[in-house]
């Protein structure tokens, strides 16, 4: 490919003009910078541009968006088009890793956000918790706070601006869940809002959208006349698939809740019905202007658009850079009217995005490491490779506020690099999710800046500024993140994030620790040192009475990742209590207590969190029979740990050790969380489980779930599990037999045990189930009648068979004395033999 001359940016006379023009190309999503758009994505970006309409799309979670109609609006109608989903995920399950609440949060956001770079939409949030499965909408916004979360979708519509609100769900109850119901109700009452300026004015101008819809799974036998047809199945030869392949491979990246899916082939006919604003005749975008006449003189605008189009010539796209500059000084010559604000700044960051890619060029700024402290300096170097050929000079770089020191105005030829010394500033934030700086409260995140509220992840921590001239004198600036790249032997290239990180992480080797009496119990902190030359003073936060030995230990540590481990014994104080435990060390006079979390998974980029250095202690009296257990996991869950705080002796177990191994040996057998539903080979082995109970074995099974149909009996005598749960974490657990011996041996529990249970009681309970197992707990939310399912125990042979629906693994974690005491009951069934 031929390098375009001096004389190709002069034919177009534009030397005068474009020496005005400063072009400000957008942040880089992710810590990789993108290579340029392919021929069909130019071709379908430059057609993007001539369309300036917009559609919002509301639900409630991860994984409620309709990515094909998404996929649709945004590469075959070209209008602008997001997804705001009301949560972030957090209360769900995991199927692919351990982490639940905030940190499953962070892994769905971020598989969000590969969806959109599938299939073309934006992403947006509100500040709302997930807090699991609501059964209406009412205790949902009680939940919440309703207008604090109408004010966040009202800041979404009003920066947005939409012409077409959709929503996934009916404000009738047909969703099922109270928070899909909530995402509607919220969705279709913002539309009228956000319209109305006396209304949340500190979250932007008013602004009303043409009308609003609700796009239904399916037709549901109502009659034709309320419903707008479109077949969002449609084929793009341009990309080589419809959109429902496009589709599926969107809605794959859900994978931490397992929502792989076929790609769909052919038409896919979806259902709008309007909910609100005018009617629509033909299509969801009637009335809406979708050219640039929309704006006093943007034909001229459409004109050079439309000539750029024309132009393109797959084979040289930069040949088309002096028409992208002259659309570019057109677009900035509109008025700007505070309406037309939102819509140009969209369509300049569009614009903008096919001038780098026309470039070519590949730029690159690299840490000499992935983590730094601040108030440190850093290394970091500026690559750029001119792959084009262009006649181009690089007039500064800058990270950080730092400068390059070097001449200006290089002319660049092939590769170019250069170092930079960065000092990060003293008062930079340490790394972490904008939306978990703050502790969670009242139902929803604590952000109070209405700049970042909708947001969907934070700004990078440091940002290089290459500013550009052309041969002809138009001028442009790429601002890229700084970023830390490696290579990994399996995976190749890697990429991450640049971490601004505490002086040191502390981490407690256990996330709760069990106090069964009065004796002292060890407690280890790990401290790792996240600078060079580290000395500090470690010291734990403990509950009143509570004493550790020794109160404080000196730490010293001489290169980054070094690490120590601290031994404390701790000391609880007199009574029961579930009360939190902090550690922090002081570092120049200033005390950090953070723990360093990494995120990493193949799907997503790497997530670093630095939430608090904290655990949990349970001071409660616990007794137990047995001593070892085996453990088969299932979709992820903190049960196993729980168990060693219990000193039992934890065998993990694989389908092949469950089929060949001797079980007789454990005292107790459990499954996890889901088991049956992510190790399908489990079915086939419930012989030799029940071989196990029938020989004198406890079977204790955690909940599974019959979401990809039913499968099958799990015990020794037949029960289905359905679809009861209690999602009331207050409501009250009845205890039908208070002499049963999982309610009395060798813990003799109480009513207070289910006090301080949190998200919810249980899920999946059995119903019906055989008259052969009893029911020794009952359950149900406000309004509903008794749930009895959520415990099945069996005698079966010399043994005992249980399946819990109640959600211990929710509650072990939180430090729930109560669960601790229930679980202690369930493992000692072999014989309910009480401890000395």
């Amino acid at each position: 490919m031929n390098a375009p001359s001096r004389r190709t940016f002069a034919r177009c006379s534009l030397l005068a003009l474009l020496a005005l023009s400063l072009v400000a190309l957008p942040a880089f999503a992710g810590p990789r910078p993108p290579d340029p758009l392919d021929a069909a994505q130019t071709r379908i970006a430059l057609q993007k541009l001539r369309v300036v309409g917009s559609v919002l799309y509301v639900a409630a979670h991860p994984d409620d968006e309709n990515t094909a109609m998404l996929g649709w609006l945004a590469r075959e109608r070209k209008v602008r088009t997001a997804y705001l989903s009301m949560t972030r995920g957090d209360g769900g399950q995991n199927l692919i890793g351990t982490e639940l609440g905030p940190e499953l949060g962070v892994i769905r956001t971020q598989e969000l956000l590969a969806a959109r770079r599938v299939d073309g939409a934006e992403q947006f949030f509100t500040r709302a918790l997930d807090f699991g499965f609501t059964k209406n909408p009412e205790e949902t916004f009680a939940f919440w706070g309703r207008d604090s979360i109408l004010s966040d979708v009202v800041r979404v519509i009003r920066r947005f601006r939409p012409d077409v609100i959709v929503t996934r769900f009916a404000t009738d109850g047909s969703g099922g869940h109270g928070h899909h119901t909530a995402s509607a109700i919220l969705a279709e009452e913002a539309f009228q809002v956000a319209a109305d300026p006396r209304r949340f004015p500190n979250c932007g101008p008013a602004w009303q959208a043409k009308r609003i819809f609700w796009n239904a799974f399916a037709q549901d036998g109502r009659p034709d006349s309320m419903w707008l047809k479109v077949d969002v199945g449609g084929y793009n030869a341009l990309l080589g698939r419809s959109y429902g392949e496009i589709a599926a491979v969107s809605r794959s990246n859900h994978k931490s809740q397992g929502f792989g899916v076929p790609e769909r082939h052919g038409p896919l006919p979806n259902f709008l019905a309007l909910r609100g604003g005018e009617p629509a005749a033909h299509d969801l975008l009637d009335g809406v202007e979708l050219s640039w006449r929309r704006f006093a003189g943007g034909a001229r605008v459409d004109s050079l658009l439309a000539l750029a189009e024309r132009e393109f010539d797959p084979e040289k796209p930069q040949a088309l850079l002096p028409r992208l500059f002259q659309a570019r000084l057109a677009l900035d010559a509109l008025p700007a009217s505070r309406e037309a604000q939102p819509i140009l700044r969209t369509k300049r960051a569009e614009l903008e995005d096919v001038i780098r890619s026309c470039t070519g060029l590949w730029v690159e700024a690299v840490a000499q490491r992935p983590t730094v402290t601040a108030g440190e300096s850093l290394t970091v170097v500026i690559g750029i490779v001119n792959r084009r050929g262009l006649d181009l000079s690089l007039t500064s770089a800058e990270v950080g506020g730092t400068r390059d020191a070097a001449p200006p105005d290089r002319l660049l030829r092939g590769a170019y690099a250069d170092t930079l010394r960065v000092l990060v500033p003293a008062t930079a934030a340490i790394t972490q999710p904008y939306w978990l700086q703050s502790p969670s409260a009242a139902g929803r995140y604590a952000v109070t800046d209405g700049e970042l509220i909708g947001r969907p992840e934070s700004a990078p921590a440091l940002t290089a500024r290459l500013a550009f001239i052309a041969a002809d004198g138009a001028r442009f600036v790429l601002e890229i993140p700084v970023s830390y790249r490696w290579a990994d032997p399996v995976q190749g290239e890697r990429w991450r994030s640049l971490e601004v990180a505490p002086p040191a992480t502390l981490a407690f080797d256990h996330g709760t620790y069990i106090f069964p009496d009065r004796a002292p119990r060890e407690l280890n902190v790990t401290v790792m040192a996240q600078r060079a030359s580290l000395k500090g003073t470690l010291r734990l936060s403990l509950p009143a009475g509570w004493r550790s030995a020794p109160p404080q230990a000196e730490i010293a540590l001489a290169k980054v990742g070094a690490e120590t481990r601290v031994r404390f014994l701790v000391t609880p104080a007199d009574g029961p209590a579930a009360a939190p435990i902090a550690a922090s060390v002081t570092v120049d006079g200033r005390a950090w207590s953070h723990r360093l979390e990494r995120i990493d998974y193949p799907h997503i980029p790497m997530q670093t969190l630095f939430p608090p250095a904290s655990a949990r202690l349970v001071r409660t009296e616990i007794r137990k029979t047995g001593l070892r257990v085996a453990y088969i996991a299932g979709s992820g869950d903190a049960i196993p740990d729980a168990l060693r705080q219990l000193e039992y002796e934890v065998t993990p177990l694989t389908d092949d050790e469950v089929e060949s191994g001797d079980l007789s040996r454990f005292d107790a057998v459990v499954t996890g969380v889901r088991a049956f539903n992510t190790r399908p080979r489990l079915l086939a082995l419930k012989p030799k489980l029940l071989a196990y109970v029938e020989a004198g074995g406890t079977l204790l099974e955690q909940y599974n779930t019959t979401a990809d149909g039913p499968i099958g009996d799990l015990g020794p005598y037949p029960f289905q599990i359905s679809r009861d749960r209690v999602t009331v974490e207050e409501a009250p657990v009845r205890m039908l037999n208070v002499k049963h011996p999982v309610l009395s041996s060798p813990n003799a529990l109480q009513p207070s045990d289910f006090d301080g249970w949190v998200q919810e009681r249980g899920l999946y309970f059995a119903n019906p189930w055989d008259p052969r197992y009893d029911t020794p707990l009952s359950s149900n939310d406000p309004g509903e009648s008794a749930h009895d399912g959520g415990l099945l125990y069996a005698s079966y042979g010399k043994g005992v068979y249980e399946y819990c629906a109640y959600a211990l693994f929710r509650q072990l974690p939180a430090g729930v004395p109560g669960a601790w005491r229930l679980l202690a009951n369930l493992l000692s069934a072999r014989g309910h033999a009480v401890n000395p």
